[in-house]
């Protein structure tokens, strides 16, 4: 009885182990890509509806309050507001082609997906695709985290010096 135990446990920790450490197929990647696309797009909107919105507004508060700022103060705040006004331009130019690219991206996911099950391309071309369209998932991944960081620095930079005006 004991030994029937002992071959049924190494049997399904056999399975397990297995099962386990079987690389994902290509069809899985090109999923768990897509998902990571479709994490970025979520978060990318978040940011606009919440850290933007909110960054623009102190944005504009601060630079409401500029003319009632002594010099020392107007030059403290003046670079602050700078670089705030710039990285919110910049948000307002690439956030339309970030979405754009990631909506392009997440068709090219499908296509790719439906041309592997159905054998259309070869298995190494799929793969070659699936680089290239990992590459670009990379980096609208690396934008979405460049802003939200940027928003993050500049929203405490405004808060600092909302603070030091008081």
């Amino acid at each position: 009885m004991n030994n029937h135990r002992i071959i049924i446990l190494l049997l399904a920790a056999a399975f397990f182990i297995i099962t386990g450490c079987t690389p994902k197929t290509t069809s899985d990647k090109i999923d768990a890509l897509k998902q990571q696309v479709e994490a970025d797009a979520k978060t990318l909107q978040r940011i606009e509806d919440k850290e933007f919105a909110m960054l623009e507004s102190d944005f504009r508060h601060c630079d409401s309050m500029l003319q009632y700022l002594n010099e020392t103060q107007l030059d403290a705040s003046f670079d602050k507001l700078n670089l705030t006004q710039a990285y919110l331009q910049q948000f307002k130019d690439v956030k339309p082609l970030m979405v754009s690219k990631m909506d392009y991206l997440i068709v090219q996911l499908d296509n790719l997906k439906s041309d592997a099950e159905s054998h259309y391309l070869s298995d190494s071309l799929v793969l070659v695709y699936l680089d290239t369209e990992s590459k670009v998932a990379d980096t609208l991944h690396k934008q979405v985290d460049y802003f939200q960081d940027r928003f993050h620095k500049c929203q405490h930079s405004l808060d600092s010096l909302k603070n030091s005006w008081k």
